[in-house]
C-alpha cells in the first residue's frame, strides 16, 4: 500500500482514467469547484481510495477563515472496510493541517457517515452553509463537519464558501 498527496495538475492521463470512477453517492444537481490536491491510496497497482482537497478562504460570520476542504471521499466497492479511507483522512488531515497551514478542515456530508468522521476528530458544526451556484447563492442542506487544525475554535454563524463546494 502507498499514500501520496498530489498536485491536482500534476496527475497524469492514466490517473486521472482511474479515478473516473462510477459514484455511488447520491448526486445532486450542484455544479462543484475542482480540487487543488488529492489523496492517492494505492493498492495491487491501483488507486483503492481517494479523496480531493480545496484550499480556500471562507467566512464564517463575515470572518475569514482559512480551510481545507475535503471532498469525494470513496474507496473502490471492492476495497471497502479496510482501512484505505480511514488512512487517506488522516493523511489529508496531516498535510492541511501542518504542510498548507489551514485552521480548520472542512467537509459536507450526509448524516449516514458522520460517525466515520467523528472516529478521526471532526465534529459537526451549525451552519447554515452558503455557497455558490450558476442561479446565485444556495444552501447545503445536510451536514457540515470541521477539524481544528491549530487548537483554535470554530466560529458561530453563517458559512459562506466563497465559492463553489468541493
Amino acid at each position: 500500500m502507498k499514500i501520496e498527496v498530489r498536485a491536482e495538475g500534476d496527475l497524469t492521463e492514466e490517473e486521472r482514467r482511474q479515478l473516473s470512477w462510477p459514484w455511488d453517492v447520491a448526486e445532486r444537481d450542484y455544479e462543484w469547484s475542482e480540487p487543488d490536491w488529492c489523496v492517492l491510496v494505492w493498492a495491487e497497482g491501483q488507486v483503492v481510495s481517494q479523496l480531493a482537497i480545496a484550499e480556500r478562504t471562507c467566512l464564517v460570520a463575515g470572518q475569514p477563515v482559512k480551510v481545507g476542504g475535503v471532498g469525494n471521499v470513496i474507496a473502490l466497492p471492492a476495497w471497502r472496510g479496510r482501512g484505505f479511507t480511514s488512512r487517506a483522512m488522516r493523511r489529508a488531515a496531516a498535510f492541511m493541517c501542518q504542510e498548507l497551514g489551514v485552521e480548520f478542515g472542512l467537509l459536507v456530508c450526509e448524516e449516514d457517515v458522520v460517525a466515520f468522521y467523528e472516529r478521526m476528530g471532526w465534529q459537526v458544526v451549525e451552519g447554515p452553509l452558503a455557497f455558490d451556484q450558476p442561479g446565485g447563492q444556495a444552501t447545503w442542506p445536510a451536514v457540515v463537519m470541521v477539524l481544528p487544525c491549530g487548537g483554535k475554535e470554530w466560529p458561530e454563524g453563517t458559512i459562506d464558501l466563497c465559492g463553489r463546494p468541493w
